[in-house]
């Protein structure tokens, strides 16, 4: 049989590796107690949030797996009579991809929470500065050029150009106020009472 080789992307292996620290992150917090802190959790994840939608929309690419077929590589593992058992290479990646396609269902399951969530802030004027920050969109929701990250001061500057945010400290407060509020949709009760708490002894030191 001839031989097929199939590669995957080194940008889908970076992708996986980066996705799946997130999302074991955000899934150990989940069912974390004590002094968890959601924000930066729910920061994680809007960070993640477009490299999640990149790796999500392709099921096939993500499911791949590097081999060569028809080899005749044999793997010994121990069956439950004691006694090895002989798996050929074709064996082996089938069971890669069924591992691998969990694996995918579970990163799209994660995706789809942190979705939904960004769909309700989407349409409020403070989630401008939400993807200029953590998705590294213009205003508009358009990708920008380059890697390079802005700064608040950066976006306080073109938002106040456009007549939108008038300076730095609105954006510092737009962001931590929007992140918060996700992360009580993302996670629930234990982040409301994480936020009720900051923004009471918040309130108690600042002055009227």
């Amino acid at each position: 049989m001839a031989k097929r080789t199939v590669v995957i992307s080194e940008e889908v292996k970076v992708l996986i590796e980066e996705v799946a620290r997130a999302t074991a992150s955000a899934a150990y917090i989940d069912n974390a107690g004590g002094n968890t802190n959601y924000f930066r959790a729910m920061e994680s994840l809007l960070f993640n949030y477009k490299k999640l939608a990149a790796l999500v929309a392709d099921e096939e690419a993500y499911c791949e797996v590097e081999y060569h077929a028809g080899k005749k590589t044999m793997a010994a593992t121990i069956g439950a009579t004691g006694y090895y058992q002989q798996r050929t290479e074709a064996d082996i990646v089938d069971e890669m991809r069924h591992q691998k396609a969990i694996t995918y269902q579970r990163t799209k399951a994660r995706f789809d929470e942190v979705d939904r969530v960004v769909r309700l802030f989407s349409d409020r004027k403070e989630f401008t500065v939400i993807r200029m920050y953590y998705f590294g969109e213009d205003v508009d929701g358009n990708n920008r050029e380059g890697n390079k990250r802005l700064t608040f001061e950066d976006i306080a500057t073109e938002l106040d150009a456009l007549g939108i945010c008038k300076d730095e400290k609105t954006v510092r407060r737009w962001k931590n106020k929007t992140v918060n509020d996700m992360a009580v949709c993302m996670f629930g009760k234990p982040a409301a009472v994480g936020v009720g708490t900051y923004r009471t002894n918040t309130r108690q030191i600042m002055p009227d």
